[in-house]
This record gives structure tokens, C-alpha cells and sequence, in this order.
């Protein structure tokens, strides 16, 4: 079948996961994404293991996916020069270098933007591009404490806790993405490229704006709440007989048919449970009776009851349970895809469907340097002696 993007060409500098999380992205919707990487090292998450599929890390395996590998030394006489005539036959630059480091090596914004005007270079970090955090290295649990996120994040009391993802890299890559099809789009329009700023922190804020909000609107700092919910409840998991139950009752007519369900028909008269405003107010006397309530039947049991009646629920699964889940097995999310050394892997595929024209996981992730011969030879049209005498200078890495 088609795909959406087959008609753009992304040179890809990024590296570690918020870059190549947006790019992935792009690639799964038909992008040519062309991995530009350091000779004998590559991408720093190269070597971010355990765990391996054999030699290969399961990270880089699982990411990297529908990309090819051209491996150029940057740092080279020449390498600056073969980027620049690659860039010039593309259509969206991708980095997340430090601030400033492309610009000494002379493939920054500028200069890209004279040699290619329509050119959509995209440049992801921790902080932004501007401002007196712009230089601090950040990897992503660095932006979750500075933003905020970490300290919201765990149970009441306790100390802030990651978020079990790399939630900041992984928005900083979804806003990336985000941005560079509406900067192509906009070209549609105007023929202009342009740059695109995206800072890792203020993808966090964007998550927590609730948060930012109702501190601006009523002063009151936001702490940890473990799996409760300040503006809704009850929203949280409570213990019952065999394992943990997910509970969230989203409304005021959603309060009314729950309550029978669990025997609290005096609740639906009690003012100070009739509102979820009510039942803000009232949090810890709510909690203590429900928890109570739901320790006298086992999970499955509840599930019986509550799922009929349309009340939200679920389990806590265990990833082991996730990937068996039969959901996830009914929507094909789980795909498997053969690697020249990983050998058979199943990778989760593109989480957004299109009728038309669907993203796919059509090649594995690259071995360091895989494509450089090909992309030189169809791309800047150069012939084998060439890319010997760059082999041999040093300005490319040796094919793998």
C-alpha cells in the first residue's frame, strides 16, 4: 500500500531516544530516514544494554526500525561538505546535539538554510535553543526533576519518583515529529523552510499545564498522589482480595450507578459525596470507605459487576502480561520483523492506524554504516572510487 510520507527525505543527526523517537515516527509512515552516524561508535544507544539480542542492544533494535545508517565523520575535512550535499537533497534536518555544536562544525540552521532554502531543520534539547539553561546537558530524568514532573510523580509523603518511561525524551520526540509535518505543510504554502525549536522542558509543561494551572488559579502547590487524581475521583486502585483494581468514575451520573453497585446506597443522599466537588472534600473518608468495600470480593468478581454496568476498570498488568494481552494480540501490535543479527524480534508497531495509506515496520533497525555506499551512490551520484578514496581519507566509515 502507499504511505503517507514516502516523499520526504529526513537526514537524521539525532541520537539516544527523543530524536530518534521522532524520526522512528516519520520512518514508520514511509519517510526515507537516512541515520547519519559517527564512524566506529555510531549512536551513543549503540551500547545501551543489557538487554542484547545477542550482540545487539534490545533498545536500539526495537527503536531504530525503517532507518538506513550512513556513517560520516563529521569532525573530517569533508565530512561537513558531503552532509550539506546530502542536506541539500532533502527536505527535513533532525539533531540533538549540545547547543552550538553543529554550528562549529558549519552545518548549522544558516548554513544549511543558503545552500537550501525549503530545508525544515528541526533541533530537539533540553532546554531549547535560547535562554540561560541552553547549554546544561539534559538527559531525560535531569528535564523530569527541573520541569516539575518528578515532583508530582510517586506516592503521598514520599520523594519524587521517575516516571517508569522516558516520558521527557519521548514528548520532546511526538512534539518533533509534530512539528516538522506542520513546518512541511506550511511549505506547501509558502516554499520556505524553516527551524524548529523543541525543548524537552517545555514538552513537560505542555503534559502538566492541569498542574500549572490549578497552582496559577489557587496557589496551592501540587504534591504526589500516587494513583489518585486531584480534579476526579474516585480515580485510583484499591486493593481487593487477589490483586489490584484500576477504578475510575468520571462523572456525577457515573457516581449514581456505582454506588449501588458496591452497596453504598447512603452515599446518593449524602451531600458530601453527591458532587465529585463534594467528594474532593470529603477525599479521605470516601477512600477509607471504598477501600474497605472492595477488600471483600476478589478482582474478577468486581470485573464482573462493574463492566456490565459500564463503570471504567481494569488490571494492573505486568508487561509479561501485556505483550499476551489479548487486546494487544486482536490489533496486530506486536510485529515481527527479522534483524541480519538480533535474528527474529517482535517490536510494538506504529500506535496510530490509517485507512489509506498505514505506517509499517518495513526494514529492522540498521547496522552501524549499513547504507553509506548506496545512499552516496544514489543520492550525490558518486562512484566506487570515490567512496573508496573518502573510505580511505577517513571522511566515512568502513561498511559493516
Amino acid at each position: 500500500m502507499p504511505t503517507a510520507l514516502d516523499d520526504i527525505t529526513v537526514l537524521d543527526l539525532s541520537h539516544a531516544l527523543a530524536g530518534p523517537f521522532a524520526s522512528t515516527l516519520l520512518a514508520d509512515f514511509g519517510a526515507r530516514v537516512i541515520k547519519v552516524e559517527p564512524p566506529g561508535s555510531g549512536d551513543i544507544a549503540r551500547a545501551w544494554g543489557p538487554p542484547f539480542y545477542g550482540s545487539e542492544p534490545a533498545y536500539f533494535v526495537n527503536l531504530q526500525r525503517n532507518k538506513q545508517s550512513v556513517a560520516i565523520d563529521l569532525k573530517h575535512a569533508e565530512g561537513p561538505e558531503l552532509f550539506l550535499r546530502l542536506m541539500e537533497r532533502a527536505d527535513v534536518v533532525l539533531e540533538n546535539y549540545r547547543v552550538g555544536t553543529l554550528e562549529k562544525l558549519g552545518i548549522d540552521y544558516a548554513r544549511a538554510r543558503a545552500r537550501h532554502p525549503g530545508i525544515i531543520y528541526c533541533s530537539v534539547s533540553g532546554f531549547g535553543q535560547t535562554g540561560p539553561y541552553r547549554d546544561r546537558a539534559a538527559l531525560d530524568l535531569i528535564v523530569q526533576a527541573e520541569s516539575g514532573m518528578l515532583s508530582v510523580t510517586g506516592e503521598p509523603g514520599g520523594r519524587g519518583v521517575r516516571c517508569g518511561v522516558s516520558i521527557a525524551d519521548m514528548t520532546a520526540g511526538l512534539y518533533a515529529a509534530f512539528g516538522i509535518l506542520t513546518a512541511l505543510h506550511a511549505r506547501e504554502n509558502t516554499g520556505r523552510g524553516q527551524a524548529i525549536d523543541v525543548s524537552m522542558l517545555e514538552g513537560q509543561l505542555a503534559l502538566l499545564h492541569g498542574m500549572i494551572g490549578a497552582y496559577l488559579a489557587d496557589g496551592i502547590v501540587p504534591e504526589p498522589m500516587g494513583t489518585a487524581y486531584k480534579a476526579l475521583l474516585p480515580y485510583q486502585t484499591f486493593r481487593t482480595r487477589t490483586r489490584d483494581l484500576a477504578l475510575a468514575v468520571g462523572s456525577d451520573k457515573l457516581w449514581r450507578i456505582f454506588c449501588p453497585l458496591l452497596g453504598l446506597d447512603d452515599m446518593l443522599d449524602d451531600p458530601r459525596y453527591g458532587t465529585n466537588a463534594a467528594r474532593a472534600a470529603n477525599r479521605a473518608s470516601l477512600i477509607a470507605r471504598l477501600e474497605e468495600v472492595f477488600l471483600t470480593k476478589t478482582y474478577e468478581e468486581w470485573e464482573a459487576l462493574l463492566l456490565p454496568a459500564g463503570v471504567p476498570m481494569g488490571a494492573i498488568n505486568t508487561i509479561d502480561t501485556v505483550v499476551e494481552h489479548p487486546q494487544v494480540k486482536a490489533r496486530g501490535m506486536l510485529v515481527e520483523c527479522e534483524h541480519p543479527i538480533a535474528g527474529k524480534v517482535r517490536i510494538v508497531g506504529p500506535p496510530v492506524r490509517l485507512s489509506e495509506t498505514p505506517g509499517a515496520i518495513r526494514e529492522p533497525a540498521p547496522l552501524l554504516g549499513q547504507h553509506t555506499d548506496q545512499v552516496l551512490r544514489e543520492r550525490l551520484g558518486l562512484g566506487d572510487d570515490e567512496i573508496a578514496r573518502l573510505r580511505r581519507a577517513g571522511a566515512i566509515g568502513s561498511r559493516r
